[in-house]
């Protein structure tokens, strides 16, 4: 039962550490996306600055 029990958990951890790499992989594809947000506001905000748009 303990052998059972032991394979069972090392199986359960393999699961759990890929769907923590799938999480690293989309918070990794998140902070791109912020990123890119994050220039285009800069980018509006500049051209607010300069009379462009408001």
């Amino acid at each position: 039962m303990t052998e059972e029990l032991v394979a069972h958990m090392k199986t359960e951890l393999k699961h759990v550490h890929a769907d923590l790499e799938h999480v690293g992989r989309d918070l990794e594809e998140l902070n791109a996306h912020i990123k890119n947000l994050d220039g285009h506001l800069h980018h509006l905000l500049g051209e607010t600055e300069e009379g462009g748009i408001e």
